[in-house]
């Protein structure tokens, strides 16, 4: 089976006069709540062979606090990130469904892959692949299996408790 992270970007910038939406980076609270929870994730054994993230700027940076966290376990589990316009806030969830299923295709049986997107896309997209509905909370993460050429929800992990704090 292959295991998928799902991982909904930290807090970021507000909205304002001369920034785009692409452009909002973490605050310092979301990059400090963002590297806890991405710390607990892979103190909880999960340990991405890669990475795909959103373009969009607060999503690369979550992406980082998660290969962070899983250098500072072990160096060589420095793990390579693409980018992928699909997960964008307005992706096409149908879509990814049919470009994950292509991703599956060559990827390895134990392999661990993380995403870093956003809301309401993420939501949307589990509940299309799992029937599951979700509150995806900012620097959270639901783990789904491929198993027999179908979605499995394993469990959804939030902030807080990724974090220790519950």
């Amino acid at each position: 089976m292959t295991t998928l992270l799902f991982i909904r970007h930290g807090i970021a910038e507000d909205f304002r006069l001369g920034l785009t939406d692409f452009e909002r980076a973490l605050t310092e609270e979301g990059r400090a709540k963002t590297r806890a929870a991405m710390h607990g994730l892979v103190a909880r054994g999960f340990i991405p062979d890669r990475g795909i993230s959103s373009p969009y700027r607060r999503a690369m940076e979550s992406m980082a606090c998660l290969k962070e966290a899983a250098m500072a376990a072990d160096a060589k589990h420095a793990f390579p990130v693409g980018v992928w316009d699909g997960f964008t806030p307005d992706g096409d969830v149908a879509g990814m469904d049919q470009w994950l299923r292509r991703l599956m295709i060559g990827a390895g049986e134990d392999e661990v892959i993380a995403f870093t997107s956003h809301e309401p896309f993420l939501s949307s997209l589990i509940h299309h692949l799992t029937g599951q509905y979700l509150d995806v909370k900012k620097a959270s993460c639901t783990v789904i299996e491929w198993r027999s050429g179908g979605w499995e929800f394993k469990r959804h992990f939030k902030p807080a408790e990724l974090r220790g704090e519950e």
